[in-house]
């Protein structure tokens, strides 16, 4: 062997060496690529209802199902799609919706294992709605406390000489504080009277519904 040779010939350790540093960086492309997101697939399930107000189920924006309460229905969408549900206002005496405190809920697709119950129980979070009878003979207005504000959740008609007036909340947050007081006036203001957390933790299960009955105005 000459010496020029000599000089351009590497020894085996740096043979090594030069060949990690060729194949290393594509190791990491191939972990790279393995992170990437799974490939698209249909997801099969059954929707069910136990909520007081119907729902409707939309996908990518769009109107897909309305489901009544008590009601259960086959969907059928992209395991990407994007998948919200949204629960109907009830009407006060007056036809008006009653905003209440459930919004868009998002359904992560790829997660559900065959069946969807739609419950009171919402990301941990316990939601309650009232039935309200009055049988005072004079309305009231109904208002939400959460232990610092108080949100004006409807208006109870007056009892006639046959029939208690009626109403129907929507759902809220049910917490350690929460009270829903009956208001003499119309705008949730003044004097009340309170059914405390103690009243209303006998909701029905899955539906979260309780049923109110005030019998006098403060």
């Amino acid at each position: 062997m000459t010496a020029l040779n000599a000089g351009r010939e590497r020894p085996a350790g740096l043979r090594l060496i030069a060949a990690l540093l060729v194949v290393l960086p594509l190791v990491a492309c191939s972990g790279g690529s393995e992170s990437m997101a799974p490939s698209e697939f249909t997801v099969r399930f059954t929707a069910t209802n136990d909520l007081l107000a119907p729902i409707t189920f939309l996908v990518d924006g769009s109107p897909y199902a309305i489901l009544s309460t008590g009601r259960s229905t086959g969907l059928t969408v992209s395991s990407k799609a994007h998948v919200i549900w949204i629960s109907a206002k009830p009407a006060d005496s007056r036809g008006q919706p009653i905003p209440d405190e459930i919004g868009e809920v998002s359904v992560s697709v790829a997660a559900i294992n065959g069946v969807l119950e739609i419950t009171n129980v919402i990301n941990d979070q316990t939601y309650i709605t009232a039935s309200i009878f009055n049988r005072a003979n004079a309305p009231a207005s109904i208002g939400v406390y959460d232990g610092a504000t108080v949100s004006c959740a409807s208006q109870v008609p007056a009892a006639t000489p046959t029939t208690a007036g009626f109403t129907q909340t929507g759902y809220y947050r049910l917490g350690p504080r929460t009270e829903f007081r009956a208001y003499s006036t119309l705008d949730c203001t003044g004097a009340y009277s309170a059914w405390p957390q103690s009243a209303l933790a006998n909701f029905e299960a899955k539906s979260g519904l309780v049923t109110l009955t005030l019998t006098t105005l403060p």
